[in-house]
């Protein structure tokens, strides 16, 4: 019976296309968070101090209404390596779901793209390396990202370890139950 070779490129493009966002997501969440998180650093002082503004209390009003931001935004540092490793496992979780029937010339294809996927992972951890020995406030905030920042500087090897696992369970075809 011949497979349907065109159906069994999905489940790779998914899997390795999936790992690819999620690195460029999770370099895009901790820029941006520490921009946020960096300018509320810079504002929520200031804010609180401002006292009587007409017949307004402004520091009660940001101790109510900004703070409880303030307190998410701070602790989005973890947040986001947690989501980011829910990210992982979930595209793993992929594989699980799209056994293919292991045409040959998928395992070559999604090898190519795993290579890819390296060579990838390797400039933007790079790229964002380069920003993260910095000395600025930048810098200082995105070394707050303990978990995040770990996945994305090693992320050639964590994703090359994912993709290596993920293909073994996409490549070994169905189990017997669903034959």
């Amino acid at each position: 019976m011949i497979g349907n070779k065109k159906g069994n490129i999905v489940p790779i493009l998914f899997i390795v296309g999936g790992l690819f966002l999620l690195v460029m997501i999770g370099i895009v969440a901790a820029l941006g968070s520490s921009t946020i998180n960096w300018v509320m650093d810079e504002t929520v002082p200031v804010l609180s101090d401002l006292g009587m503004v007409g017949n307004i209390n402004m520091t009660h009003t940001i101790d109510v209404a900004v703070q409880p931001v303030n307190i998410v935004i701070q602790n989005f540092t973890w947040i986001s390596g947690l989501i980011y490793i829910f990210g992982l496992i979930g595209i793993f979780g992929l594989a699980f779901m799209f056994k293919a029937t292991g045409d040959k010339w998928l395992i070559g294809f999604f090898v190519s793209l795993v290579l890819i996927l390296m060579i990838g992972c390797i400039m933007m951890s790079n790229i964002y390396e380069d920003i993260f020995r910095g000395t600025d406030a930048l810098a200082l905030i995105l070394q707050e990202h303990l978990i995040l920042s770990y996945l994305i500087l090693y992320s050639p090897a964590i994703m090359a370890i994912v993709s290596f696992i993920a293909g073994i369970v996409l490549f070994s075809g169905p189990s017997e139950g669903l034959v």
